[in-house]
């Protein structure tokens, strides 16, 4: 058989159900050994564009995302998906193709050292040089995307020994996931600082999203009467109304009023990554403790005090520290910021933030449980993490680690070919939504149906707010766009315009009950208007 065969039969062995990417010259025995399998190879129509794709695959199928491209330009395109995954723990296993090895070690057409530029962004990284080793280096890639902190894995396949016979290897076998926990005496000495703790709260980070841990988390503050906040990806943790809830940190801080982590003695990150929210910004005398509670060791930060590190099974840690933790009342700091926060997200908004919140609301309100939010990079993207309120968890992506630009139209492919059960609704400035805005052909192809908000405010709005708040006139971060419903036409997808929250409401009804593409246009006037 050829290398490729063997590359195939090993992809299958780990259940690889579909690759997103796009064929080079380098890469077309694997993709004829990939055509006779049952693998589903989507086409897409960039590289970026096939990684977020997997990357989105992956959040919600929670197995690896396979992506794949040729040598050269087609590798670099695909590193900023990869880097994107790899940022924010997510599985993911990208295969590039390479030059054949009698001509790597010199310049040549295409050829640059994809090792060397992948290194940054993966757990494994690895050249195949033998044809024989593929399983195990397949096997490698997709248990290293996995397990511990789950991250990208990459695997360069050079041109001759995919072409080349090899000898037929035996699959690797896949080992059964372990259960690990935390000894029992470092749960007791846990549980007496929290006992101890005048003002305890919980951080729920991505890590109870990964590992499915939603119930246990909520179960536990609800037996201890500790407060919980969640990051971004961890969104739906506790429904709105849910007292316990003291909702969402990240990105722009609020005033010092409406902080819940600044006010606490004792925060108990759970399966919280350091990336989502710098403790820096919540801890900056390092005064609070940390009780960190994830699969893997805690990041070494000075900001981010670990008193205990319970690694090993969320769920089971949970039970176990739950068995000895005192019941408590919420304390009456806590019940303040909840009723003032309350207040907050629930008046009327402001200059620009007005029609956004007024959105954010409707979909808060018109929520399902089969609903997936993804969120592009942007201004939105804080508005988004702000004023979004689903009661639901893992069902909510908003890019937070790499947060690169021009990953949730895209995303939105990967998501719906995971789950097609799913009513996504990707929500995009107009600066991220024109960066991969070509996949609305690939979406069209594969028969999708989402709905694709875009916030039209013709500037990387983000950055003129930075330069807005550091007192610099605004530059460089204006533009202008196309007609929108040309576009929408061009690519046979449906358009709203939309200018208001009523507009908006009408808009998002007619999308969902609509099949295809539907993109709902949100005019935002000038942030000096």
């Amino acid at each position: 058989m050829k290398g490729s065969d063997l590359f195939a039969k090993a992809l299958k062995h780990e259940s690889v159900r579909h690759i997103f990417g796009i064929p080079g010259e380098e890469n077309i025995d694997l993709l004829d050994s990939i055509s006779q399998t049952d693998i589903n190879f989507i086409l897409t129509r960039h590289e970026q564009g096939a990684a977020f794709m997997a990357d989105a695959y992956a959040r919600v199928s929670k197995k690896p995302g396979v992506c794949l491209s040729t040598l050269g330009p087609g590798a670099t395109n695909l590193l900023t998906g990869v880097a994107n995954a790899h940022l924010d723990r997510v599985p993911l296993v990208a295969i590039t193709a390479q030059a054949p090895r009698d001509r790597i070690h010199k310049e040549s057409h295409q050829n640059v050292d994809t090792i060397e530029l992948f290194s940054g962004v993966t757990k494994y990284n690895r050249a195949v040089i033998v044809g024989e080793s593929i399983p195990e280096i397949v096997r490698k890639a997709f248990s290293s995307a996995m397990k511990d902190q789950p991250g990208a894995a990459h695997i360069q396949l050079p041109e001759d020994i995919a072409r080349n016979q090899v000898v037929e290897q035996l699959m690797v076998p896949i080992p059964e996931e372990a259960i690990y926990e935390a000894s029992g005496k470092v749960i007791s000495s846990a549980a007496e600082l929290v006992n101890s703790a005048k003002l305890p709260v919980i951080l729920a980070g991505n890590g109870v999203i990964r590992s499915s841990s939603w119930n246990k988390l909520r179960k536990f503050a609800e037996k201890t009467g500790i407060p919980v906040v969640n990051t971004f990806m961890s969104k739906g943790m506790l429904p709105y109304d849910h007292p316990l809830n003291l909702f969402t940190i990240g990105g722009r801080p609020f005033p010092m009023e409406l902080r819940p982590l600044i006010h606490s003695d004792l925060v108990i990150a759970v399966g919280f990554d350091i990336v989502e929210y710098d403790p820096v910004i919540w801890n900056v005398d390092s005064s609070r403790k940390v009780i960190n509670i994830s699969s893997t060791m805690a990041e070494m930060d000075e900001h981010f005090p670990v008193a205990f590190d319970l690694v090993g099974n969320i769920g089971i840690t949970l039970d176990l520290l739950m068995k000895k933790v005192n019941k408590r009342a919420m304390p009456e700091e806590f019940t303040g910021i909840r009723e003032r926060r309350k207040q907050f997200l629930e008046s009327p908004g402001k200059g620009q933030e007005k029609i956004p919140k007024e959105i954010l609301k409707i979909l808060s309100s018109e929520n399902r449980q089969n609903t997936l939010v993804i969120s592009d990079v942007g201004l939105h993207k804080i508005w988004v993490g702000r004023y979004y309120h689903p009661n639901f968890p893992d069902r909510t992506i908003i890019y937070n680690g790499f947060a690169s630009m021009g990953g949730a139209l895209p995303g939105s492919v990967g998501a719906l070919m995971a789950n097609p059960g799913l009513d996504v609704i990707s929500i995009n400035g107009d600066g991220g939504f024109l960066m991969n805005v070509q996949e609305l052909e690939t979406a069209h192809r594969l028969g999708l149906s989402f709905t694709a908000i875009v916030f039209n405010d013709r500037a990387y709005s983000l950055i003129e707010k930075h330069q807005i708040d550091a007192g610099l006139p605004t530059a460089h971060v204006h533009f202008t766009n196309p007609d929108f419903s040309l576009l929408a036409k061009s690519f046979h997808c449906d358009h709203h315009l939309v200018q208001d929250g009523k507009d908006f409401g009408r808009a998002l009804k007619e999308s969902r009950k609509a099949s295809g593409i539907d993109i709902i246009e949100v005019v935002i006037p000038d942030m000096q208007d």
